[in-house]
């Protein structure tokens, strides 16, 4: 007999505590579009006002504003450019590192992100489930797992906003806390950042969505997440290295 149907508040408040019983119930039911509409239109609009509270604190565009500085100065000093083109090169990136602009392209970068991540997780769960855990579920199932635990990343913003205001810095609740000077061409740096407390509690409550539609155990489907994830965060490392070597060399 298949669990007795909770209400959509419900669900998304016991994501937190028993997420297990949730994704039985999704399983069970009829695929719900409200299961990852609206978790997906609260991340939008928490990562909105996230980008609008932290880019209205001064501290932030300081330090923005510095590190632009320092690079400058960088180039100056190894005669790549004069004080002139430093200058004027300031000037222009004063301009779209500004408050108004940073809070503009974080509000829209937040909406874009919630939408387009909630649709590659489902997938990958699709993916998984088919190829590593061999069991056949509907794709929309996925989503409906994916939307859930988006929860998550929800808390996860919010604390991250929060711990950004009290320590004028950008600070997330990962190892990178455990750096002193955060180097972003660092590589072990970049996995400190990446190795955050929210990310695999998202990881886990994924787990046993998938868990449950492929009906397998939680470890496989924990590994074969963490697997990917381990693959992306590396590729992205790697990228990131690439991007500031070549942006380096042109200048």
């Amino acid at each position: 007999m298949p669990p007795p149907a909770s209400s959509l508040a419900a669900r998304l408040t016991n994501i937190f505590v028993s997420p297990g019983e949730v994704f039985e119930e999704v399983k069970a039911g009829t695929p719900a579009m409200t299961n990852w509409l609206v978790p997906v239109l609260i991340f939008a609009l928490v990562g909105a006002v996230s980008a609008f509270v932290i880019f209205s604190q001064p501290a932030m565009i300081q330090q923005i504003q510095e590190q632009q500085a320092k690079v400058f100065d960088q180039q100056v000093k190894a005669g790549k450019m004069t004080q002139a083109q430093a200058d004027q090169a300031m000037a222009m990136a004063e301009k779209f590192s500004g408050p108004t602009m940073l809070k503009i392209t974080g509000s829209v970068g937040a909406v874009v992100s919630s939408f387009t991540g909630v649709f590659w997780r489902a997938l990958v769960l699709w993916l998984l489930g088919m190829l590593v855990l061999k069991a056949k579920f509907d794709y929309l199932k996925a989503l409906e797992v994916a939307g859930l635990a988006t929860m998550i990343s929800i808390l996860g913003t919010v604390v991250t906003m929060l711990l950004t205001v009290i320590f004028g810095k950008a600070t997330a609740p990962s190892l990178a806390l455990l750096v002193g000077q955060f180097d972003p061409k660092n590589p072990v740096h970049l996995l400190a950042a990446a190795v955050n407390v929210f990310t695999f509690w998202q990881l886990g409550v994924m787990a046993a969505g998938l868990a449950r539609l492929a009906t397998s155990s939680f470890a496989r489907a924990f590994a074969s997440l963490l697997v990917v994830w381990l693959v992306l965060q590396t590729a992205l490392i790697l990228c990131s290295m690439m991007i500031a070597h070549l942006v380096t060399m042109a200048k």
